[in-house]
């Protein structure tokens, strides 16, 4: 796959179950979308995880909240607004404040983090790394 195609696969994969989920107006249709939706978000944080390159600084408030539930927030709350937009005419418009603070959460987490630019890694940070390294703070 040409690099252009290969980086843009999450965002299409969201794109393509957004319209699913929205437009369909049978049960399979929803179905596939769902899974279709989980599938870019899982791409998506997999991809942001594997490419950070910033030192990750866990906040002593967050013990609650599991990384991977932190990750998935944003997708959480985005799917939550396609929820809400099934609903009649004026309650849809309740459906843009769970979007818009998914599409906050996610440019927030662009602009705070540095990622390695394209498909060349320079510095893999897993997940058990993260845990040995907030461990001994």
């Amino acid at each position: 796959l040409p690099p252009f195609i290969y980086e843009k696969l999450p965002s299409l994969y969201l794109l393509a179950a957004t319209a699913m989920i929205t437009l369909g107006n049978q049960p399979l249709l929803w179905f596939a979308g769902a899974l279709l939706y989980i599938a870019g978000a899982v791409t998506w944080m997999m991809r942001s995880s594997y490419r950070r390159t910033d030192l990750i600084i866990f906040p002593a408030k967050r013990w609650l909240q599991p990384e991977w539930l932190y990750e998935a927030q944003p997708f959480v709350w985005l799917a939550l607004g396609l929820a809400m937009a099934q609903l009649p005419a004026p309650q849809a418009l309740l459906a843009l404040v769970p979007c818009l603070w998914a599409c906050h959460c996610l440019w927030a987490r662009h602009r705070y983090r540095r990622h390695a630019h394209g498909v060349t890694i320079h510095l893999r940070r897993d997940p058990a790394r993260r845990r040995l390294n907030r461990s001994l703070r």
